[in-house]
């Protein structure tokens, strides 16, 4: 079962972390967190890959509650799903819980895609590149 994991770290906007695993070091960064009047948002970090995942959370910070775990979303139920209604057609990644253009470009600036920003400035861009990706959000026209 694959899963895309976001983590967190309150109170935060910005912080490397580094987890060992085995004789190896990884780095983490987390980022996007910020503090102002309307409130704190905490810094993240997102990913797919279950050595990341397994090190952040055997970690004595995620233990302590310093990083949390925040949206977890279940990929191979979703890309069933929707490739069972799609036919035959393994090329298209489904996101169905994209409904906006800033969870559009989340989706294309994370990993495995790392779209730069500038390639993401309207609708129209976002669906171009999402289109050439081989990416759908259904739920997001």
């Amino acid at each position: 079962m694959r899963k895309r994991v976001t983590y967190e770290i309150h109170g935060q906007v910005e912080r490397n972390s580094f987890f060992r695993v085995g004789k190896v070091l990884i780095r983490v960064e987390f980022t996007g967190g910020m503090i102002n009047s309307t409130g704190s948002y905490p810094a993240q970090y997102t990913t797919e890959n279950p050595l990341y995942q397994q090190a952040i959370e055997n970690s004595e910070a995620f233990r302590r509650g310093e990083i949390k775990c925040g949206k977890v979303d279940i990929l191979d139920s979703v890309e069933k799903d929707e490739k069972s209604d799609a036919g035959s057609d393994d090329s298209v990644a489904v996101f169905a819980d994209v409904t906006n253009l800033q969870q559009a470009r989340t989706v294309l600036m994370g990993e495995p895609y790392n779209c730069n920003l500038s390639e993401l400035q309207n609708k129209n861009a976002v669906k171009a590149v999402a289109a050439q990706k081989g990416i759908s959000f259904p739920s997001w026209l």
